[in-house]
């Protein structure tokens, strides 16, 4: 469940969140280890909304992507678990802590946060403003809109949205005014 999770966030996040403007979205992953490869992404919002409608792939067609080929997510309502958390006080709802990880999902000041540790060392760290999770679940039961989500983002100025960290590699997702991502 928690790596469908990152790979739903990942995708909408690499497919772009904002319309400002003066927005960028980055995405920067190192390898470490004998390739030591670095990918940088510094794309402007604009021209990701732009283009998110004419990207057909799998499950992704016109800035909407379906679900219903993820049996993870089969039988879970994630529109009334949103609605039950967009209602609650701000709070650590769920902490898991095993002999493998530690996760912790709390709402904070209108934010989903998802921190998730495992004992090898890897680091998953998700802050969502919970405007974008509904805008994204908008649409119908068993897709999430994307373009939604773009112009749900745009009102927030969230900086890290996902950073994901091994001994081997780091992932950084975020949103910022600067064109270089520095």
């Amino acid at each position: 469940m928690k790596r469908s999770l990152v790979a739903i966030l990942v995708l909408v996040l690499a497919t772009g969140l904002a319309l400002a403007d003066d927005r960028w979205l980055h995405i920067r992953v190192q390898e470490r280890g004998l390739g030591d490869e670095e990918i940088s992404i510094n794309v402007p919002l604009q021209l990701v909304e732009a283009l998110l409608p004419t990207i057909q792939a799998e499950g992704l067609e016109h800035g909407k992507y379906r679900w219903r080929h993820h049996s993870d997510l089969d039988g879970i309502d994630l529109r009334e678990i949103l609605a039950a958390l967009r209602d609650a006080p701000d709070a650590e709802f769920v902490t898991v802590r095993s002999r493998d990880e530690s996760v912790r999902v709390a709402k904070d000041a209108g934010f989903l946060l998802i921190h998730v540790d495992e004992t090898d060392g890897e680091q998953v760290r998700v802050k969502m403003p919970l405007a974008v999770i509904d805008a994204m679940l908008s649409t119908d039961e068993d897709e999430l809109d994307l373009v939604a989500a773009l112009r749900a983002l745009a009102d927030y100025d969230v900086g890290d949205l996902v950073t994901v960290e091994s001994d081997d590699s780091f992932v950084r997702i975020w949103i910022d005014s600067s064109d270089a991502g520095e």
